[in-house]
């Protein structure tokens, strides 16, 4: 058996993407479950593809079998043609997947600022437009914390295709004082960062841009 330093779920593009390249860059065997997309960018990168459906228990289960891996991160998000959100549905499969595999040694979820405990804080506008992906994000977090996994959830804050700065700051709640929006590649760096960190097991991370007066944390 193939063993792989991490397994991403939702990889094909955006921030799951830019972890797969900074994952790879740094010489980490990378696999990813990906639902017939085009795999020739992740390819490129020499990244494992393995073809399934997180909507789908056992595509889930044998992306781990076959990989093994030490590590799982997934980013996945958004609806299928059905609706069924796979913020909740994808991700739930994906945990239950992976707490049955004994070699994985940390499992990063990426969901939102705004998510789990965070939801009543945001304003009502927000709650309007982003509350379904919110709260469906939140059932994830609630699974995976009642997980055996050792796990940390990741909150980014709104996300933009700019260059990276590596100006983020890893907070504990939201903070009015750091900005609130990041680029990809600097939140890709981040779980990168997180993942390696046993400080953050069994955390969540809000993710905020640090500006030049903000406090180190």
């Amino acid at each position: 058996m193939e063993f792989f330093d991490l397994l991403l779920f939702g990889a094909t593009r955006n921030t799951g993407f830019l972890i797969a390249r900074q994952a790879a860059a740094r010489g980490e065997k990378v696999a990813a479950l990906v639902r017939g997309a085009n795999t020739s960018k992740l390819e490129s990168l020499g990244v494992r593809i393995v073809q399934g459906d997180a909507f789908n228990a056992n595509d889930c289960a044998r992306a781990i079998s076959e990989t093994a891996p030490r590590r799982v991160v997934s980013t996945l998000g958004g609806k299928d043609r059905e609706g069924r959100r796979v913020d909740a549905e994808g991700n739930i499969k994906v945990i239950a997947a992976s707490e049955r595999h004994p070699n994985i040694k940390r499992f990063v979820l990426v969901t939102s600022i705004g998510s789990g405990e965070q939801f009543d804080g945001i304003s009502e506008n927000a709650r309007k437009f982003l509350g379904d992906a919110l709260r469906a994000k939140t059932q994830a977090e609630e699974a995976l914390r009642k997980s055996r996994l050792p796990w940390t959830i990741v909150r980014p804050c709104g996300l933009s295709d700019a260059a990276p700065t590596g100006d983020y700051a890893l907070l504990d709640a939201p903070d009015p004082r750091y900005g609130n929006a990041l680029s990809r590649a600097d939140v890709a760096a981040a779980v990168l960062e997180v993942l390696d960190d046993p400080r953050w097991i069994g955390r969540a991370v809000t993710l905020q841009k640090r500006f030049a007066e903000t406090p180190e944390t």
